[in-house]
């Protein structure tokens, strides 16, 4: 079968269609109509204020746009994300996480991000990088058993895609209720730690530390190499030195002797190093103590979690030793 075409036969055509809208434009403006309302429908959700931003109980893939090792099993990873609009919390003292997804092997976990993803109430600073919530970041350290962390080292290259729910409440209290607020973190556990010191200390000048508790962090390492974020943490000591104490300690001296200055002790973290630095149970002053790192860390300082998901389990450990109860320690 052959179709053969002439421009006479185009003009033909044209003519006979005309008339077909001519004769009834009532269903001209119908089609028109339900053709805008259809592109409406899909420009909406297609909008990634509906498709694209990031959920608390559902994944959503987003891109990796930067990475940078810290040391060779530790590195930090940008994700570009798109969030919705977030009621602002009245209180510095909140930690939130992210969960990451594992395709394969069908497993998530748990990250803190750098910075807060929910926003503090009151003005936002124009200055202030806590504001940009364009890209979290993470800090993710490699272990040899570790199926989520081998991942993440393995497809952390700018432009490929991680499965990311959140943010998630991890811990808060109420402002205003807080004398001191000690933080003993370990290895990658100073990431809760980092989030709260951006949140309390990024919107303010140094000038103008009204309100806030005195904090007091005490951060364990293997090395001073592996002392993560250690100048930002020494920079907000150095701004807010009425308001922040911190101290570190290294299991092992030898990498750097120059910087020894820098650390307060070689060695692990005893019972009379808490007694020293915090001190014992005083009921006169509203003290919070948080314990994030490994579960060797959290049961000599605060005795083991519970058996169940986010058990905080019973008081115990060097902080039971010194006076304090349950609703004074969080175990992270």
């Amino acid at each position: 079968l052959r179709l053969r075409y002439s421009q006479s036969d185009s003009s033909k055509l044209s003519v006979r269609l005309r008339p077909a809208f001519a004769q009834n434009p009532r269903s001209f403006i119908a089609a028109s109509v339900l053709l805008v309302a259809s592109g409406t429908v899909w420009a909406y959700y297609r909008s990634p204020s509906r498709d694209e931003e990031m959920k608390a109980d559902r994944y959503r893939p987003f891109h990796i746009s930067n990475s940078k090792l810290l040391t060779a099993d530790a590195a930090l990873i940008g994700i570009d994300v798109s969030l919705p609009a977030l009621e602002p919390v009245d209180s510095p003292f909140y930690i939130e996480s992210v969960y990451v997804k594992h395709p394969a092997v069908q497993i998530e976990r748990p990250y803190t991000p750098l910075s807060s993803i929910t926003p503090p109430q009151g003005p936002k600073d124009p200055t202030d990088r806590t504001e940009d919530k364009s890209t979290i970041e993470l800090l993710v350290k490699r272990y040899q058993d570790g199926d989520m962390s081998t991942y993440l080292h393995h497809i952390k290259t700018p432009g490929n895609q991680l499965e990311i729910r959140g943010p998630v409440p991890t811990w808060w209290y109420p402002k205003g209720e807080i004398d001191e607020l000690v933080f003993i973190a370990a290895g990658t556990g100073i990431t809760p730690a980092i989030q709260l010191l951006r949140r309390t200390f990024q919107p303010l000048s140094p000038q103008t530390p009204v309100g806030l508790p005195n904090f007091q962090l005490i951060y364990l390492a293997r090395s001073l190499e592996s002392a993560y974020l250690l100048d930002e943490i020494q920079s907000y000591q150095s701004a807010y030195p009425e308001s922040m104490n911190f101290k570190l300690l290294v299991a092992d001296q030898a990498s750097n002797q120059v910087s020894s200055k820098l650390i307060d002790k070689v060695g692990r973290l005893e019972l009379s190093d808490i007694r020293k630095w915090v001190g014992s149970n005083n009921s006169n002053k509203k003290k919070m103590i948080i314990v994030c790192g490994p579960d060797s860390l959290i049961c000599a300082v605060a005795g083991c979690k519970g058996p169940g998901y986010n058990s905080q389990g019973d008081i115990g450990g060097m902080l039971k030793t010194l006076g304090y109860s349950s609703d004074q320690v969080v175990k992270l």
